[in-house]
């Protein structure tokens, strides 16, 4: 009688010692986890189109964002990408929209992780305020690249090239510092 209840006391220790292991692994992993998120980075590009003459008004917003992991592969970075079109653009007939970012490379060496990208958006020329119907459609392209030091985690922004655009004469395209 006394082997099946030490087989249950063997069997409840068993278990017990697996849920602790198993609670155990539990535990390890979000601290693992949020020691990798805890080296990522959000970095946000954002331009602003607008009038080319003073007082310059912005017609809106893009944002580029990346987040930037200087432990892994630049490939694997998450990218995501938003127009917004504020009172200025809807009043005088702006809309933005279609954003979106294409990673063009990526590279690596033993100092830094380096990626670069592309943003895209759409301006479109429409009837103040409704913003409907659209007549014309601007494309506008931004070239970035986006540099992580290995060492340090440092996350530096590098514009490349110029800003290829079919935007109306009146229209310019600022970057933010």
């Amino acid at each position: 009688m006394n082997t099946p209840r030490l087989t249950k006391v063997r069997a409840l220790a068993i278990t017990a010692v697996g849920g602790l292991l198993a609670g155990a692994v539990a535990v390890l992993s979000p601290a693992q986890a949020t020691e990798a998120a805890s080296s990522c980075k959000p970095k946000r590009v954002t331009v602003y189109p607008g009038e080319r003459v003073p007082p310059r008004l912005r017609l809106g917003e893009v944002n580029f964002d990346v987040t930037v992991c200087p432990t892994e592969d630049a490939a694997g970075w998450s990218t995501q990408a938003g127009a917004a079109t504020n009172g200025t653009g809807n009043s005088v007939g702006y809309l933005l929209e279609s954003a979106a970012l294409r990673v063009n490379s990526t590279a690596e060496n033993s100092k830094s992780r380096t990626a670069t990208y592309t943003g895209s958006f759409t301006v479109k020329d429409c009837v103040p305020v409704t913003l409907w119907p659209c007549t014309r459609t601007h494309r506008v392209d931004v070239g970035f690249a986006l540099v992580a030091y290995k060492k340090s985690g440092k996350v530096s922004l590098v514009y490349g090239g110029g800003v290829k655009s079919t935007m109306p004469l009146g229209m310019a395209l600022y970057r933010t510092p």
